[in-house]
């Protein structure tokens, strides 16, 4: 391949030009309600100065993100990949192809639609993101990378002229590792994935965003007030109203959720882990091996009673300011029996061991999870339902017996187990209970806190730092025995004592 600059994809202006108008979509609302407002007269437009100044900035910046996109370029030059973009200021990002560890792919419905792909090269903490190039380029640099990776690594470093020569006998050629299939999300398991996800909650949440930000240009609470008037003080109706939207909200879920896992396929060959999933956004994603921090296995208590689970590892290979992992998590087998589940993930991470964890939480740690949560329903509860609604104690209630409820899931779930140079760690949570599985050389700090009513009763909570990308993370461990939290301390101390003898 040579140094050649290349452009981007023309799917890419449409990509910038709906980024951009997303990223002001509010701006834009709230420009053209004033404008609609007062209609669209000569005289309303001049009095409109301020509305007409917002939406020519939207306007601008979609302009200058298209212009930036005609403008960025990439290409190879001496054994790096280039990225140049920047309209004003000129930057320039390059990445060694040695270093490069796994190239992404996704494809939204433009995407699709227009040929184009979205990249995501990536090294062990950073990347590059080619958003978005064609599908034949995305294919020969994801070649030409292979070859010359492939090439460094065997010590064969050869000019580029001699690469483009297929009659050249002495150069080693990459070889295409064969990927097997290991596991595929089925159509049921998918149904059924759907039905069981929190994703109800998700969609009521997202509403409700959109629903105050709405409101606040459009006035809906004028509309509803009719409503309040039809339907009075009919509890029983307002219950019916209530189910209503929260059957539309799960169905929504369910339809998302199954359109987001379409065509779950893992395939692996030793090395790199395979995902392949999605229908409107066509994701193809690589997880080094050697890059896991953490394997976490997530649990509802829904899918318990099913024996399914789900499993996620934590990596190093996360890219600056890209939304496409949260802290480098990925899913890896989002809904499984657990028994299989135990098989598969043992060969992806073979190092790991999955051993049950012992549960031990003392019974005098139960009101600690609540007992703070308690008082400050409590007060502010009280404030509510003296100044605002008489009805606030029930919600009150709700609250508190919920953390109750919690409370004793901690209590009869959480706990740890030391294997060697691994320790596994449970925390049982309202919805999901959650087992972290951690390396100890992937541990970058660890810290034992109390507080002098935890001291009286011989109690401390444990705090494991884990590097994730540009990020940390921490697996907690809440109001164990004194006893345990020494245990993990001394572990963690030998271990590091060791590396340095």
């Amino acid at each position: 391949m040579d140094a050649t600059k290349k452009s981007l994809h023309y799917s890419t202006y449409l990509s910038n030009l709906l980024k951009s108008l997303k990223s002001n979509i509010f701006p834009i609302g709230f420009g053209l309600f004033l404008i609609i407002k007062d209609g669209f007269s000569k005289e309303a437009l001049l009095d409109n100065g301020f509305a007409i100044l917002i939406l020519l900035f939207t306007l601008l910046s979609a302009i200058f993100s298209m212009i930036e996109a005609k403008i960025t370029k990439y290409w190879i030059e001496d054994d790096k990949l280039m990225l140049q973009k920047g309209i004003i200021s000129r930057t320039i990002k390059e990445i060694y192809i040695g270093k490069i560890q796994t190239m992404d792919t996704s494809a939204g419905i433009a995407n699709q639609l227009l040929g184009g792909v979205i990249m995501h090269i990536k090294t062990a903490g950073d990347g590059i993101e080619l958003n978005s190039i064609g599908k034949n380029d995305a294919q020969a640099l994801s070649d030409y990378i292979n070859q010359r990776k492939f090439q460094l690594q065997q010590g064969a470093v050869v000019q580029d002229s001699l690469i483009e020569n297929h009659e050249e006998e002495d150069i080693i050629k990459y070889d295409e590792k064969s990927y097997e299939t290991i596991y595929q999300l089925s159509f049921m398991d998918l149904i059924l994935m759907s039905s069981t996800s929190a994703s109800m909650f998700t969609v009521i949440a997202v509403v409700s965003a959109i629903y105050s930000q709405v409101n606040d240009i459009f006035n809906l609470d004028r509309y509803l007030d009719k409503l309040e008037s039809i339907v009075g003080e009919s509890y029983m109706m307002v219950g019916i109203i209530i189910l209503v939207a929260l059957l539309f909200s799960y169905i929504i879920g369910v339809f998302i959720t199954a359109l987001k896992y379409h065509q779950y396929t893992v395939k692996f060959d030793g090395e790199l882990i395979n995902i392949k999933y999605g229908l409107f956004e066509r994701k193809n994603k690589y997880i080094a091996v050697k890059n896991i921090q953490k394997v976490t296995e997530k649990q509802s208590y829904l899918r318990k009673l099913l024996n399914k689970t789900s499993f996620v590892v934590t990596t190093t290979s996360e890219m600056k300011g890209s939304e496409d992992s949260i802290l480098g998590d990925e899913e890896v087998l989002p809904f499984i029996n657990r028994d299989e589940a135990y098989q598969l993930i043992q060969r992806l991470v073979p190092k790991y061991q999955f051993d049950e964890v012992n549960k031990v939480i003392p019974k005098r740690s139960i009101r600690r999870y609540f007992q703070v949560s308690w008082v400050i329903l409590l007060i502010v509860g009280g404030i509510v339902q003296y100044y605002w609604f008489e009805y606030t104690w029930l919600i009150v209630i709700l609250l508190m017996v919920l953390t109750l409820i919690t409370a004793i899931i901690k209590y009869k779930n959480s706990g740890y187990i030391i294997l060697d140079d691994q320790i596994n760690v449970r925390n049982g949570g309202v919805f999901v209970m959650q087992t972290s599985f951690i390396k100890e050389e992937n541990i970058i700090g660890l810290d034992v806190s109390s507080t002098p009513f935890m001291n009286r009763a011989d109690l401390r909570s444990v705090g494991l730092g884990i590097s994730s990308g540009s990020n940390s993370i921490q697996c907690r461990l809440d109001y164990i025995e004194q006893v345990d939290a020494a245990n993990i301390y001394d572990w963690f101390l030998l271990k590091e004592r060791r590396q340095y003898e």
